[in-house]
């Protein structure tokens, strides 16, 4: 045995003391501590898991993202006004109304397909954060699918002569 020094102390090595009653606390203290310090772990463990599972709206933009270009042309042969609905990002990119250089509008629209996705998977990311509910991100989507459709509308030209007849 060995008296308690305050290098000992100050480093919480374990230390034997002459009554009988303080190793049993010291026992019992590190026991608490092992406990405290499982307890911590699988904290730790949950918040990682949390934040893991909070990426999933990312997570799919990717998958789906990786997949586009083959749901491109499956909605293609399927049915081409499909397009409007699902890919009008891509659409609205491939006009030629979109003024930019030559080598980025040839460029552009695919790399749309690619986008488009992991764009709307950061989107609802950041629109879960803010606590909004399900149908309200639905509503977040379908509000910028709509709004570029209304665009295609506008510059596609059957708008303008529906509305002179009218």
């Amino acid at each position: 045995m060995h008296a308690p020094s305050y290098t000992s102390v100050y480093r919480l090595e374990r230390f034997c003391a002459n009554t009988p009653s303080i190793p049993e606390h010291i026992q019992e203290i590190e026991e608490e501590r092992r406990e405290f310090r499982a307890w911590l772990r699988l904290q730790r463990i949950k918040l990682r898991l949390r934040r893991m599972l909070s990426l999933w709206p990312m997570v799919l933009g990717l998958v789906l993202g990786i997949a586009a270009p083959h749901l491109r042309v499956l909605v293609m042969r399927a049915h081409p006004w499909a397009m409007w609905v699902v890919f009008p990002f891509v659409l609205l990119a491939a006009r030629p109304e979109v003024q930019m250089a030559a080598r980025l509008a040839g460029a552009l629209p695919m790399l749309m397909v690619y986008l488009q996705f992991p764009v709307e998977g950061l989107i609802v990311q950041l629109a879960l954060r803010r606590r909004v509910t399900a149908r309200g991100v639905a509503g977040h989507v379908f509000y910028m699918h709509y709004l570029c459709a209304v665009q295609l509308l506008m510059i596609s030209g059957v708008v303008g002569p529906a509305l002179l007849r009218w």
